[in-house]
């Protein structure tokens, strides 16, 4: 690897580098079992690490950066497949007379649900937008640090399969610092309804569902991008040339 240092980083971290690649890779790809140094897919892992270094080299950043570099790539290299499944192994429980249950069983019950919901929708369809989400900037409301958008009511699955549905209108005021980023939305859910139990304080007894919507320079993680806003000569603009990801009907 020393003929790939670009003296930003040692040859140590450069292997480092392409060790995490190669196990985010290994997640999204089971059935490459391959990972000598011989093997096609680790030489371009290596070139893709040594890009990437060039680039960071050439940005000058920081070298406390390089944690928040690897994450980025390994976010950006998840998003490729969003149908990889991160297990191959589900478990629900098993009943039988005379079981004792307990709050844990309900909630593994309740767990094993919604990860086959979640992986039934993320290797059928994908993430992306199914109806709606349209989003519109109220440029007169809009400050320099705050612009001020309208999300439409909509549908949409998550990069985890999770699905995000707005209902009604959406009029949010986003906290943005830089001078463009992304408009996404982000599953949430809060525990509701507190009622008395036998001993102890009060036990929310419901989990209410919902969606957030957040201003994100560099979305990573389980978000959905819908929009792109951009700052020009002081003022926020829609990004025109940003096309979110959409799931086409099936017949």
């Amino acid at each position: 690897m020393s003929e790939l240092t670009t003296g930003q980083l040692t040859d140590e971290q450069q292997r480092q580098l392409v060790s995490e690649l190669v196990a985010a890779v290994k997640t999204l790809a089971p059935d490459w079992t391959s990972y000598s140094d011989s093997d096609p897919g680790v030489t371009l892992l290596e070139l893709f690490a040594w890009l990437c270094d060039t680039f960071d080299f050439r940005l000058d950043r920081a070298s406390d950066s390089k944690t928040d570099l690897l994450n980025h790539l390994i976010a950006r290299i998840s998003a490729i497949r969003p149908g990889a499944c991160t297990t191959s192994v589900l478990t629900r429980p098993r009943y039988f007379y005379g079981q004792l249950l307990a709050a844990a069983d309900f909630q593994a019950e309740q767990d094993y649900s919604r990860n086959v919901t979640k992986r039934h929708n993320r290797c059928l369809f994908g993430a992306g937008i199914v109806t709606g989400l349209r989003v519109t900037l109220d440029s007169s409301a809009s400050t320099k640090d705050e612009p001020v958008i309208t999300v439409a009511p909509g549908c949409a699955i998550g990069p985890d399969g999770q699905q995000l549905s707005v209902c009604e209108p959406l009029r949010c005021v986003l906290s943005a610092s830089g001078s463009a980023g992304c408009v996404v939305l982000r599953y949430f859910e809060r525990a509701i309804d507190p009622i008395p139990v036998p001993s102890g304080p009060p036990e929310c007894s419901r989990i209410e569902e919902g969606v957030a919507v957040a201003f994100e320079e560099e979305p990573l993680g389980p978000v959905l991008a819908i929009a792109r806003l951009k700052r020009k000569a002081g003022r926020w603009l829609l990004d025109r040339q940003f096309h979110p990801p959409k799931i086409a009907p099936r017949a």
